[in-house]
């Protein structure tokens, strides 16, 4: 088997490795970059290969950085099939729809992902199945629902692929499954320098109690799929806990809506199946210009749950835009903040925005940011889902540089090989 690194592997997004195998060629993974790159720049990529050299692709999850590019790929001619779980095949259709539509250059199109969706095939965790002459298997990787590993198996030698990983203590979705042993491990490594900080409860009670108390308004950027479930369920049962507290919740995100009933769907899958089905049930949706019209210039308390989860473009550019003047109003920024976007310079000090009309918003409120959110397993929880004997090959992709350097310390006091990929460069293992 023959490595090519390609995508996340001078930064955290843009997920794209490809696997020679003894009957063709896969790609694990077809994401796009974000945070680290802005606009054009971002989905001007050149593949090692020529598309009609990829015989099939396997997306750990919807996320769109790690398969926000596949409908480029269709439209450019890939004519393969695309493996992956049940529930992420339907959350990549929310995801996918809502870029096309985001596209003004029509960089693709909602042909584009129709045609992209129908080139889906689904297989359920644990189920043995073959392409290009190996056999794949794939294996919870919590996160989000539908999240995997990727086992690959050829020529009795044996690569996992992490995707991203979950947390041990995700307050909605199981930990992930233990790596299986393996050759070599391709890895993620967004949270490998650290151990997480904060407490989400603590955190997450305090901005709930501020906005209550003292009657403000919060904003709250959140990712639509995964960490707005969360908040909301998080929310919900706060109220259910501290009903004096309770304040009126709106979100601003159709994605967002789309995924909750997927996440209804699918609650059983969760720890917490009827505080998911009743979050999701009883918050507010706007959505029509009335509706956003009637919430204008309120004052608190009031929050409002919106995309996206790094300010990089979505609805909550119109909410920070119209509270900029408040002071007490508060912007919350829960987990992870990608180098280069709007939300990490906030949380670094700066506090100027620049809407999609190329208008600039000042934000006059107060930023609070938060590490414990992420549904990223930290250092430690990287570890124990290794559980590897030295022997076993680790390549770390998907972090920032300082992560990844500190990962490979780590891990090489503890025995292990590790290596930190180029772009472009390849691995043969024999």
């Amino acid at each position: 088997m023959k490595l090519t690194f390609w995508g996340a592997t001078e930064g955290v997004t843009g997920s794209m490795t490809f696997v020679d195998l003894p009957q063709g060629r896969i790609m694990i993974d077809c994401g796009m970059k974000q945070g680290e790159v802005e606009g054009k720049e971002a989905k001007e990529i050149s593949l090692p290969f020529p598309i009609d050299s990829i015989d099939a692709v396997v997306i750990t999850h919807a996320h769109f950085d790690h398969s926000g590019y596949l409908p480029k790929l269709v439209k450019d001619g890939f004519k393969g099939k695309i493996h992956t779980t049940p529930v992420t095949a339907k959350l990549m259709k929310v995801i996918l729809t809502d870029s096309a539509g985001l596209n003004d250059d029509e960089f693709y199109t909602e042909a584009n992902v129709t045609q992209t969706l129908n080139q889906i095939v689904i297989h359920d965790w644990n189920n043995i199945f073959e392409l290009a002459g190996a056999r794949i298997r794939f294996h919870s990787a919590g996160h989000i629902l539908g999240a995997s590993t990727v086992e690959i198996m050829s020529e009795q030698k044996k690569i996992i692929f992490s995707g991203d990983l979950g947390r041990h203590n995700d307050p909605l979705i199981p930990a992930p499954d233990p790596a299986p042993a393996a050759d070599l491990v391709v890895m993620e490594s967004t949270y490998g320098g650290k151990l997480r900080q904060g407490d989400m409860e603590k955190e997450l009670h305090s901005f709930l109690m501020t906005v209550s108390r003292e009657k403000r308004v919060g904003i709250i950027a959140s990712f639509a799929v995964a960490r707005g479930q969360m908040l909301l369920t998080l929310i919900h049962d706060f109220f259910q806990r501290y009903p004096e507290d309770k304040v009126r919740v709106v979100f601003d995100s159709p994605m967002m809506e789309k995924a909750n009933l997927i996440y209804q769907k699918y609650s059983h899958l969760t720890h917490s199946a009827n505080s998911v089905f009743e979050a999701l049930s009883q918050f507010e949706c706007i959505d029509t210009q009335g509706e956003w019209d009637s919430l204008r210039r309120k004052e608190g308390p009031l929050i409002i749950v919106s995309s996206s989860g790094m300010l990089n473009g979505g609805r909550i550019l119109r909410h920070l835009e119209n509270w900029q003047d408040d002071e007490k109003a508060i912007l919350f920024l829960p987990g992870y903040q990608a180098e280069g976007t709007p939300g990490r310079r906030m949380l670094e000090g700066q506090r100027q925005l620049v809407n999609k009309q190329g208008q600039t918003v000042w934000w006059s409120g107060e930023v609070w940011g938060s590490e414990a959110f992420s549904s990223h397993a930290d250092q430690g929880e990287l570890i124990q889902w290794l559980s590897l004997n030295p022997k076993t090959k680790i390549c770390l992709i998907h972090g920032e540089t300082e992560a990844k350097l500190k990962f490979k310390d780590k891990l090489s006091s503890e025995g292990h090989e590790v290596l930190i990929p180029a772009a472009g460069s390849t691995l043969i293992l024999e």
